[in-house]
């Protein structure tokens, strides 16, 4: 999804509502990927990204999964 966003930036716009549910999704692989993806399209504008701050401490705070912790302490500290 990252390399069509940068393809298609308007696409980002129809996908959001999508990838604000992915956080939230019961299937940990869904979460992983979304998680994933805003983490790349943070680094070109983290800003965008600021409202997602409330689901992404749940995550952090409440999943078992280190990778996931870190990709999202990550993105925190501005090194996504």
């Amino acid at each position: 999804m990252y390399k069509c966003f940068l393809q298609s930036p308007e696409l980002l716009r129809t996908a959001w509502p999508r990838l604000r549910e992915g956080l939230n999704d019961d299937d940990p692989s869904v979460v992983n990927a979304t998680v994933s993806v805003i983490c790349e399209l943070a680094r070109k504008n983290p800003k965008n990204y600021l409202p997602l701050a409330p689901q992404l401490f749940g995550l952090l705070t409440g999943t078992g999964n280190n990778w996931m912790t870190i990709k999202i302490i990550k993105l925190v500290c501005g090194e996504a």
